[in-house]
């Protein structure tokens, strides 16, 4: 049981996905019968095969009905009978997005998308504050991705408005700080938003940059030039330091087990400072059983170049490499078009393999000194590990990789980061004193830690 006078600091919080049932219901009202449920629900039956009761649940709380609110708890939450794939946690989040007014903003629904989205913004972040001090958090870093088609005029706004709430709230041991999310296709026009607010009134409650959604199709080897113009920016402005958060390795649908590993090892190479669940580093391969995957002919043949240059490093943990094969292969499909699909069949001589990749890339990883984030809730239920000990947070811990432990969407799973800590040190069966161990890492690993905005 974790001293409840030790102060901590979640580090992987998104701030929608901080929001409760109860409180989302609440903010719902009386508009909630007049909300169109359509995309909420076209998204969950594609996902669960049976359109979900949202419309008659809410009639029923409309209409004084006590039950309601718990059924309704039940839609919302992502549980552990929900697990398996990332496309059901997206379909249960866009239970939230659908009923919200940053839903309807995005989709053009009001002239001025401000004052409305920003009342929203301001109930939810006054109640997850409130919810964040109860629980004992003295340092709280929440991750914001707009999406849709939002002017910068509009983010610039919303963003300052959540900044000064950010600013009123730090105090009395309490911080908050705010990691906007960047699109994934195109990062660079929001990254100057961010630049501009870094150097803003509040700037420094502007810590970081995050990329986070749907990873499938956007491969860390297109940021290559973001992240270096990431870095430099942090050398010339050290004082406003910005730090890059970057999902990875979280799903991988799209590609060979070798190639998750590889984004995986290639994001911390680049230069994130902290990744995002990177469950593809370390769960064990095992898991999946024999198998077959498909990746593009321009994935295989990025996989083959990662191969040739880490050739020695790879045979040194015991993977064959055939320099001379991998040559030919190359050869072979430079004739094909880059989006033609590979086959990859799995059978345990080659599960055996992937792990010794994942050993190699997390001696790699551990050396850029980068942080892996664990939510273990968020983990097995988007990841779909049965298994609590096939979780990677064992074999990080054999490895020496650094991670923190946070809860990713704390509203959404119905959890806590004490229950996730909690978790971490039953399952992975700690000593005594490992999980203030833990909190204490999670405090050097504040992202102006990870930039050297401020000194240990």
């Amino acid at each position: 049981m974790i001293d409840p006078r030790l102060k901590l600091a979640e580090l992987h919080l998104h701030l929608y996905g901080t929001i409760r049932a109860d409180d989302y219901l609440e903010r719902l009202g009386a508009r909630a019968g007049a909300i169109d449920w359509a995309f909420y629900e076209k998204t969950y039956e594609r996902a669960y095969g049976a359109r979900p009761p949202v419309r008659d649940i809410l009639q029923r709380h409309l209409a004084g009905d006590a039950d309601a609110a718990s059924a309704f708890r039940d839609l919302f939450v992502f549980g552990d009978a929900d697990a398996g794939n990332f496309q059901r946690f997206q379909a249960k989040f866009n239970l939230l997005i659908n009923g919200s007014e940053l839903m309807n903003a995005a989709a053009g629904l009001h002239a001025d998308p401000v004052p409305p989205v920003a009342e929203e913004i301001d109930f939810f972040v006054t109640r997850m504050l409130e919810d964040q001090r109860r629980q004992g958090i003295g340092y709280a870093e929440q991750r914001m991705l707009f999406g849709g088609n939002f002017p910068i005029e509009v983010m610039r706004r919303l963003s300052s408005s959540i900044l000064e709430r950010y600013a009123a709230a730090t105090r009395d041991g309490f911080t908050a700080r705010l990691a906007l999310g960047l699109p994934r296709a195109d990062p660079w026009p929001c990254f100057e938003l961010v630049k501009e607010l870094a150097l803003g009134p509040y700037g420094e409650f502007v810590t970081g940059v995050d990329f986070c959604n749907v990873e499938e199709g956007f491969p860390p080897k297109h940021k290559r030039e973001f992240f270096a113009a990431a870095h430099d920016w942090n050398e010339r402005h050290p004082e406003r330091a910005l730090a890059i958060l970057y999902h990875v390795g979280e799903s991988f649908t799209d590609k060979s087990l070798e190639s998750a590993v590889r984004w995986v090892h290639e994001a911390a190479e680049f230069g994130a400072h902290r990744l995002g669940h990177a469950i593809a580093l370390g769960i064990d391969p095992e898991v999946y059983g024999a198998h077959e995957r498909h990746e593009s002919v321009e994935e295989r043949l990025d996989q083959i170049e990662y191969d040739l240059s880490h050739a020695d490093g790879l045979r040194s943990r015991g993977v064959r490499v055939d320099a001379n094969a991998l040559q030919t292969e190359r050869a072979e499909l430079r004739e094909r078009a880059p989006t033609e699909r590979v086959v990859h069949r799995y059978d345990d001589a080659r599960a055996i393999e992937v792990r010794a990749r994942q050993d190699y890339a997390m001696t790699c990883v551990r050396r850029t000194r980068a942080v892996v984030e664990v939510c273990p809730t968020s983990n097995l239920r988007i990841g779909g590990i049965a298994d609590p000990q096939h979780h990677p947070v064992h074999r990080f811990l054999d490895a020496g990789v650094p991670f923190v432990v946070a809860s990713d969407d704390p509203g959404i799973f119905d959890t806590t980061v004490r229950n996730e800590l909690d978790w971490v040190t039953r399952e992975a069966g700690l000593e005594a004193g490992a999980v203030e161990d833990l909190i204490a890492r999670a405090w050097r690993s504040r992202s102006e830690i990870l930039t050297g905005r401020e000194r240990l």
